[in-house]
């Protein structure tokens, strides 16, 4: 279901203006990164993309969440970037690119993580990596979910995924 709908819904989705499907652009958030903003203009960041493609998901069913970095190798300078992660069958969560963000790879395995451009070592080597969360549940989490226009925004409701990252990219 997940890569059915990656791989169709950019498509279905195109602008009504161009006819093209939505594509990657890169700097629009925080400008572009809401679905409807997404819709009317037909290009995202990988912030939007990602957030897109979490609500379609979420809305068939599938768990999903925004993940991302701040800060690559916790510089700002340089830049950051934003993915899914999504719980699988195997009752698991697995990290995903946007099909537009990815550069249009499309059959993809998405068990194999290391077919994402961001997880290798060089990458996640001194870089925080964090998910999105809907509540803190009560669990005492005061961990949030870092914005890398807005960094002194710690409104939005996170968990640290920086020793997930990290094992997980081990093996690249």
């Amino acid at each position: 279901v997940v890569q059915t709908i990656d791989e169709s819904i950019w498509d279905i989705f195109s602008n009504p203006r161009t006819n093209k499907p939505i594509y990657f652009e890169s700097g629009q958030t925080p400008l572009i990164y809401d679905p409807m903003s997404i819709l009317a203009y037909g290009f995202a960041s990988c912030t939007g993309l990602s957030i897109f493609l979490v609500n379609l998901l979420r809305t068939v069913g599938v768990p999903a969440r925004l993940a991302g970095t701040p800060a690559w190798n916790s510089k700002e300078e340089n830049g950051n970037h934003s993915w899914i992660e999504f719980y699988g069958s195997d009752s698991k969560w697995h990290i995903m690119e946007s099909l537009p963000a990815s550069g249009g790879k499309k059959d993809v395995d998405l068990w194999d993580p290391c077919q994402w451009w961001f997880c290798n070592e060089g990458r996640v080597a001194d870089t925080e990596f964090y998910a999105a969360r809907l509540t803190r549940d009560g669990d005492g989490n005061s961990t949030t979910f870092p914005l890398a226009w807005d960094l002194q925004n710690g409104d939005i409701v996170g968990e640290s995924r920086t020793d997930f990252m990290r094992s997980l990219c081990a093996q690249c």
